[in-house]
């Protein structure tokens, strides 16, 4: 006699693994998350972007002891190939952001996977750009950049919540992080062998009053009396040597 014995067992949380070249799936409020912070990232980027590039100076973060803007941004390090780091940090968060709006659920599925795989790239690179430039701020440089300080938060925050959900899975991630830490590793180079480039210190002075007619000085007895004596030497015409007199 044969006994069949059935063993079931209620598990209380599903789990859920990418399938071989799956995507996680995720919540939108995640995906908006992310989008908000990179929104912040690009303001801020782009605002030192165009200040660095016109050459002016930010607003609200003067010469202080500790937070000074201006002497952080004209640091050889806030160079890259001679750009402004804002500048290709601004881009960067420009092909994350554009990759966020193309994860959406009514996209193809290997459209999104290719989204995310950008997005992870960029987070990560991010985060680790945020914590080179951490490091040259408090180390090198010895001053703090409150703007810098808000983009870097943000890349480190993408940084963090990729790594956190892995959209693409461990081993996936993983290989595009090989990728951003080789992205990051040239720009650190790059900027550790280049020259240092030339930088200028722009002071400001308060403006000095008008001179007025009871500031200026008083002309001296012997500069007063030297004018007559200069006009009337001005005033004898001698002839030019060689020309016969004619009175012979």
């Amino acid at each position: 006699m044969a006994a069949t014995f059935e063993f079931k067992h209620h598990w209380p949380v599903t789990l859920e693994f990418p399938r071989a070249g799956g995507v996680t799936t995720l919540s939108r409020s995640f995906t908006w998350t992310l989008r908000i912070l990179c929104c912040v990232a690009l303001g801020v980027t782009g605002y030192l972007a165009l200040t660095a590039l016109r050459s002016e100076d930010v607003a609200g973060c003067g010469n202080g002891a500790v937070f000074d803007c201006s002497y952080v941004l004209s640091s050889r390090w806030s160079k890259f190939l001679g750009l402004p780091v804002s500048v290709p940090a601004f881009a960067l968060y420009c092909v994350v952001m554009t990759a966020l709006f193309l994860c959406g659920p009514a996209a193809k599925r290997s459209l999104v996977r290719a989204a995310w795989g950008v997005v992870t790239v960029g987070a990560i690179s991010a985060g680790l750009a945020a914590l080179w430039f951490l490091s040259l701020q408090v180390f090198a440089v010895g001053h703090l950049c409150a703007y810098c300080i808000a983009a870097h938060l943000c890349g480190l925050a993408l940084c963090l919540a990729v790594l956190w959900k892995r959209p693409l899975g461990g081993r996936m991630t993983a290989n595009l992080t090989g990728v951003a830490v080789l992205g990051v590793a040239t720009l650190i180079g790059t900027q550790v062998l280049s020259a240092p480039p030339q930088t200028f210190k722009v002071e400001h002075y308060a403006p000095q009053p008008p001179a007025t007619a009871s500031s200026a000085p008083a002309a001296s007895k012997s500069d007063t009396q030297a004018k007559p004596e200069q006009k009337a030497q001005a005033q004898v015409f001698e002839p030019p040597s060689g020309i016969p007199d004619d009175d012979k």
